[in-house]
């Protein structure tokens, strides 16, 4: 692959912005991206393919009267970029106008987020993602003969670039290496599965050591599966379920959604619609999150901001266009496609998971999955594919055929403790969530 540093993937998306407005655009806005990704599969215990990818891309954006003409080119050359830029100006011309349509972001200070990338990380090879896969399925096959993984790896990184035609000028580079497991354990008729991960920017953060086996010996626990009366019951979610709570509330607080008139969250800014014990700040700023960086798809700066303070919902998640739109300030959560978070992290209470846990007397623990809200009605309906059911405050056996239902704004409200202690990823802190009253429907 042809190396591009990020001051020439600059000068493309600068001169991209420039030709779609000599062609007539308004506005303009350019990314460029170069990278490298090699991912490795696994199935049935064994590596199954490999697969290298290097390249890059140009993408550019026109404005004319609000509308909108989008390009993209994988050709990396000055006629390319060129070429590409015009067509999305023609484009913007054919497009219907629109008159929310106010402005692209200015240019302004960025922070500076530290661990983005990793050299480490981008020297590794194929070589260093099959011996990681490889040990997890060995680490599995040590728990029980029986296990079968499945699964993969990738390790990648990229140089990116993005420009306006306001002056916006940012560059930056970002790594990424990451493993999971699903391992499946079948004695007869009977099956126990568990899946396990591991994510990081940095070499540091990651260590996939042991992770087919933590993977195997939970699949060996889910054996015995039984089902369980249709009743109300507090649920305890665990670490990789309880971050679910979290990532929903903010997800949900998506402006354009809420303009669009397809949120359950319309009119809730500023109310209470959680409990007490819930406060969730968005912060891309963390050194080394997985989903941290200087600025966001429209090179407006990233920002450290809180979505819910004490069950409050204070704010909804912008990008320019929603913000200029509701004549309010752009909080930077624009992907180029669409607004989403960063990095949600929940403010920590004063029980142990163990605690938590040790006060209920009956309800369900659910280890992965968690709750995900429907956009529009806020409903929600999942099935417990890795569950316990809860006896006298300790886990008694695995549940199937289970699944829980209800509001989700209910169950903000009936959320009364998050543990002290978490398991943590990069950026990501996911503490054990209990939330009394929930409706859980066993199977027949």
């Amino acid at each position: 692959m042809k190396e591009y540093d990020a001051d020439k993937l600059q000068k493309f998306v600068q001169m991209a912005c420039e030709a779609a407005v000599r062609d007539g655009a308004d506005q303009a806005d350019a990314s460029a991206s170069v990278g490298r990704n090699t991912s490795v599969d696994v199935e049935k215990s064994s590596i199954y393919s490999t697969d290298a990818r290097a390249g890059g891309s140009v993408s550019v954006r026109a404005f004319y009267r609000g509308g909108v003409g989008s390009a993209s080119t994988d050709k990396l050359d000055e006629e390319s970029v060129i070429e590409t830029a015009r067509a999305a100006a023609q484009l913007a011309k054919l497009a219907e106008p629109d008159p929310d349509f106010v402005s692209l972001p200015g240019p302004a200070p960025y922070s500076e987020v530290p661990g983005l990338y990793d050299p480490k990380v981008a020297a590794m090879d194929v070589r260093d993602v099959i011996n990681a896969c490889i040990g997890n399925i060995d680490g599995a096959k040590a728990v029980t003969g029986e296990a079968i993984v499945s699964g993969g790896a990738s390790v990648g990184y990229n140089t990116w670039a993005l420009a306006n035609s306001l002056g916006v000028r940012v560059t930056g580079q970002n790594s990424f290496v990451g493993i999971y497991s699903m391992v499946i354990v079948k004695h007869g008729d009977d099956v126990g599965a568990f899946y396990d991960f591991d994510q990081a920017r940095l070499l540091s953060d990651f260590d996939p050591s042991g992770l087919g086996k933590t993977a195997a010996e939970m699949a060996v626990r889910f054996l015995g599966a039984r089902k369980v009366e249709t009743k109300i019951l507090p649920i305890v979610l665990g670490p990789l379920a309880g971050t679910s709570i979290f990532g929903g509330v903010a997800g949900s607080a998506n402006l354009e959604n809420v303009q669009r008139g397809r949120s359950f969250l319309i009119g809730k800014r500023g109310e209470k619609i959680g409990s007490d014990v819930l406060t969730i700040t968005d912060d891309p700023l963390i050194p080394g999150g997985l989903s941290s960086g200087i600025c966001d798809g429209e090179g407006f700066p990233h920002q450290k901001m809180v979505i819910m303070e004490n069950g409050v919902l204070l704010t909804y998640l912008t990008d320019s266009y929603t913000a200029n739109k509701a004549k309010e300030p752009n909080n930077g959560h624009s992907t180029r496609g669409g607004i989403a978070p960063t990095n949600a992290v929940p403010k920590l209470g004063q029980k142990t998971s163990d605690q938590i846990m040790s006060e209920v007397e009956e309800g369900l623990y659910i280890n992965e999955g968690g709750i995900s809200p429907e956009s529009v009605t806020g409903e929600v309906s999942a099935s417990v594919d890795f569950g316990f059911k809860i006896e006298g405050g300790k886990l008694a056996y695995p549940v199937k055929n289970t699944m829980i239902g209800g509001n989700f704004l209910d169950m903000l409200k009936n959320v009364d403790a998050i543990s002290s202690d978490y398991r943590s990823e990069p950026g990501l802190i996911m503490p054990t969530v209990r939330i009394q009253a929930v409706s859980v429907a066993g199977g027949r």
